[in-house]
């Protein structure tokens, strides 16, 4: 709405009652009535416009991966007998970008024409949720009005979690080193060592002493030896609304992916625990095993009553939470009854690390 032409248009609104009530005569009264119809012709043009226009969208595909760019298509297109003078477009930018598209310009179309437009769309997480054109502001040809409508079938898309490698994010990479740090002081000290034969698990090779005497060494197996690592993935869902949880979600999904990943190519045998219906426990030894888990990742749904504090009872009650040499939760959010229940269903004292999502955006 152009406020500087509608403060004219009730000038002259407000001149013709004047003039009709002083000097009366047909000349006053046209003015009157062409003052006060522009604002309904501007309607009724917006109308037609309106129910004149065709959206068409179009994606490579429903199916996407969070942050990977894809093309995206969109098609304006004038099916009636008369010029469209000011279009504007809204996307979707709360949970996807759009490249190559300006939402400050204006578009006109003439009659049985249309406009097209390639661009990228990136969606920044994992789920389900609408992208493209929102919304559509529709001007009238004198510049006075203007109507925004939504669209009606909006463009709907399944995004698959981003696996980020571990030495991209350098916060991750700190509690790695950590990790390993840790595990290295627990067992150098009281595990024997001795040479490496054919036959012998990869994943039991002692990368340190190795390289201190130069040659393969691999832990021996010992009866109730600790090994490998834990991962508790934190499933709850604790907002209401998609702009607070989705953020969040998606960045404990992308840690728990991150961490499987990086222990898969350390050879340190890891577990990642999900909570469903029930305990879910999902190895990671080989690639197989890490493209089971992503696949589990995609369809896994966050749900309120699947919160931390439900999911470690439900760990403590199936005696899952012993033998493992480091345990690491990725959490939504924490509290200090979260610390105090995980402080008592570890019972074995096992180290722990964690890595909270609390304020990701």
């Amino acid at each position: 709405m152009d406020k500087r032409k509608i403060a004219i248009l009730l000038s002259g609104f407000i001149l013709s009652l004047i003039a009709i009530s002083f000097y009366g005569g047909p000349v006053t009264y046209i003015f009157f009535f062409t003052v006060l119809m522009i604002p309904v012709i501007s309607f009724i043009y917006i109308f037609l416009v309106i129910a004149s226009l065709k959206i068409y969208q179009e994606t490579e595909g429903r199916d996407m991966v969070s942050g990977e760019p894809y093309e995206l298509y969109i098609t304006l297109q004038n099916e009636g007998w008369f010029s469209f003078s000011s279009l504007k477009i809204r996307m979707y930018s709360s949970f996807s970008s759009v490249t190559e598209i300006d939402e400050a310009a204006e578009y006109e179309l003439p009659p049985h024409s249309f406009i097209k437009r390639r661009s990228k769309l990136v969606c920044r997480y994992r789920g389900e949720y609408n992208v493209g054109i929102k919304e559509i502001r529709v001007g009238d040809f004198f510049g006075l009005f203007s109507v925004i409508f939504r669209i009606k079938e909006p463009l709907n898309v399944i995004v698959s979690p981003a696996i980020i490698h571990p030495g991209d994010d350098p916060d991750a990479l700190q509690i790695f080193e950590t990790e390993r740090d840790s595990m290295a002081m627990r067992t150098e000290a009281d595990i024997p060592v001795r040479e490496y034969v054919m036959g012998d698990d990869l994943r039991f090779i002692n990368w340190k002493i190795s390289g201190r005497l130069q040659k393969i060494m691999v832990r021996e197996k010992k009866g109730e030896e600790k090994s490998g690592v834990a991962i508790i993935m934190d499933c709850g869902r604790y907002y209401k609304n998609d702009g607070d949880f989705l953020p969040k979600e998606n960045g404990v999904m992308e840690d728990a992916i991150s961490l499987s990943l990086y222990f898969l190519e350390k050879m340190i045998p890891a577990d990642l625990f999900i909570f469903e219906d029930q305990v879910i426990k999902l190895p990671v030894n080989d690639r197989e095993d890490f493209e089971e888990l992503y696949r589990r990742m995609c369809t896994l749904k966050f749900r309120e009553d699947r919160d931390i504090e439900s999911f470690i009872l439900a760990l403590e009650k199936e005696s899952v939470l012993s033998g493992y040499r480091i345990m690491i939760f990725v959490l939504e959010k924490w509290s200090d009854e979260t610390g105090e229940r995980i402080k008592s269903a570890n019972r074995d004292n096992t180290p722990l690390l964690f890595r909270i999502r609390e304020g990701a955006e």
